[in-house]
C-alpha cells in the first residue's frame, strides 16, 4: 500500500524503511534544490503572492518541508519537498500558458473518469497539467490486446488497469488523491462517482464502452448540472463531444442523439447498435465503417488504433482543463479529421472521405485493384 510519511509524525517508520533491505532510497531534493533556487531568482509577474522562500542550505529546514513516498510496488523510497514546493516546482514549465488563478483552479478541481482505455490517456494528461483529485471507475484489468493503445507493461498483465493509473499518477505527483470506482461505472454508484453539493465533481470525462451507460451517465450530469466531455477515437481521426449541462440544464443527451432512446432499448444487442450508430452518426471513416461490419466476423471488438487513443485522450483533458479554467467553452461536436488534413484527396480516389462501400474498402486492403471513383455516392 502506497504510504506518504511525514518526518515529524513519521519517523521511526522512515528510519525502519530506509534501514531495510530491498528498498531503494531517491532524494528528489538533489534536483530539486538547483530548480528551486533558480526559480527564486527570476522576476516575478504574476498577480499573486510570490512563493515564500526556504533555507535551502540548512538540512533541518529542508527535512521539516519534506515527505516520504512509499512505493512497495517499486521498493522505493522517495524524500521529495513538501506539497506547495513540488507542485511549483512540477507546474514550473506550464507559467504564462496557464495562469496562476487557472492553475489553481486545475489543482483544487475534481475531475471523474470513466473508462480507461482513451480515458487513460485522458487522465494521464490531467494529471501532467496538474490536476490532482479524481474520480475514477474501470473494471477491467490489463490485458495483451490493450496494449495497442493503453501505456502499459507485460509485467502488469492481469492486473487492474484502475490500480495501474493509480500507480502511474501517484509516481508522477505521491500528492495526487484518487476515488476508487473498480465496479466501473453504473447506475447504483453514480451518485457517490459524480458527487453532490459542494462535493460534486467539476466535469466528467466519459470514455466508456457501454452504450446504455454512456446515456444514463449524462442523464444524471444533466440532471446534477455536470459538464461532459467524451473523445471517440475513430481510425486516424477524433470526434470531441462537449456537453455544457452546468450552462443549460435542457442542452440534450449527445447534442440530441441520445434523447429518444428508452432505459429498455440496450438489452437488445439490435438496440444497442442502432444506438451507438445514431451516437456517433456519420463521423465513421470508410475504414471504421468496414471494421464495424466485420464485429463478430473477422475481428472480435471495435477496432482502435494508440495514436489516435493517445490524441483522443489528450483532446479530452484540454477540453477539461479549459471548461474548469475558462468556463466559456461550448456544447458541440468537434470533428479533428487527421487523414483529412494529411492525406486530403488521394489522386487514386482512396483518400475519398467516407464514400466507399465496405465491399469495396475490403478488396482495396486487399490489394485488388477497384474502380473507387464507381463507388461513389452508390446506393
Amino acid at each position: 500500500m502506497f504510504e506518504l510519511l511525514q518526518p515529524a509524525a513519521d519517523s521511526e517508520r522512515i528510519t525502519q524503511l530506509i534501514g531495510s533491505t530491498g528498498y531503494d532510497f531517491v532524494d528528489a531534493w538533489i534536483q530539486a534544490k538547483p530548480e528551486l533556487r533558480q526559480l527564486d531568482q527570476l522576476e516575478h509577474v504574476d498577480p499573486s503572492p510570490r512563493p515564500a522562500s526556504i533555507d535551502l542550505n540548512d538540512d533541518a529546514t529542508v527535512e521539516a518541508h519534506s515527505s516520504y513516498a512509499i512505493y512497495p510496488w517499486r521498493r522505493t523510497i522517495v524524500r521529495l519537498p513538501e506539497s506547495d514546493i513540488f507542485y511549483r516546482l512540477k507546474s514550473a514549465r506550464n507559467r504564462h500558458l496557464l495562469t496562476y488563478a487557472e492553475q489553481e483552479a486545475w489543482q483544487h478541481a475534481t475531475i471523474a473518469v470513466a473508462g480507461l482505455s482513451v480515458g487513460s490517456a485522458a487522465l494521464i494528461a490531467c494529471g501532467l497539467t496538474g490536476a490532482r483529485k479524481f474520480h475514477v471507475a474501470d473494471p477491467d484489468d490489463l490485458a495483451i490486446t490493450n496494449l495497442n493503445r493503453l501505456a502499459g507493461s507485460v509485467c502488469d498483465l492481469g492486473r487492474s488497469k484502475l490500480e495501474l493509473a493509480r500507480r502511474r499518477l501517484l509516481e508522477a505527483d505521491p500528492y495526487t488523491a484518487l476515488t476508487a470506482f473498480a465496479q466501473g461505472y453504473a447506475p447504483d454508484i453514480a451518485a457517490a462517482f459524480l458527487g453532490t453539493d459542494a462535493d460534486a465533481v467539476q466535469v466528467v470525462i466519459e470514455e466508456i464502452d457501454d452504450v446504455a451507460m454512456k446515456i444514463d451517465m449524462r442523464r444524471r450530469a444533466r440532471a446534477a448540472g455536470i459538464p461532459v466531455v467524451s473523445a471517440t477515437d475513430i481510425g486516424d481521426n477524433v470526434v470531441l463531444d462537449i456537453e455544457r449541462f452546468d450552462l443549460d440544464p435542457a442542452y440534450p443527451i449527445f447534442h440530441g442523439r441520445g434523447e429518444n432512446f428508452a432505459d429498455g432499448d440496450a438489452d437488445d444487442p439490435t438496440q444497442r447498435l442502432s444506438m451507438a450508430a445514431a451516437i456517433v452518426g456519420d463521423s465513421l471513416t470508410p475504414r471504421m465503417a468496414f471494421s464495424a461490419s466485420q464485429i463478430n466476423r473477422s475481428i472480435s471488438s471495435w477496432p482502435q488504433l494508440g495514436s489516435t487513443a493517445q490524441m483522443a485522450g489528450a483532446l479530452a483533458a484540454t477540453a477539461a482543463r479549459m471548461i474548469v479554467c475558462r468556463g466559456a467553452v461550448p456544447s458541440g461536436r468537434y470533428h479533428i479529421e487527421v487523414d483529412r488534413i494529411l492525406l486530403d484527396s488521394a489522386a487514386d480516389g482512396t483518400g475519398a472521405w467516407n464514400e466507399l462501400e465496405p465491399s469495396v474498402l475490403a478488396a482495396m486492403i486487399a490489394g485488388a485493384r477497384v474502380d473507387t471513383a464507381a463507388s461513389v455516392d452508390s446506393p
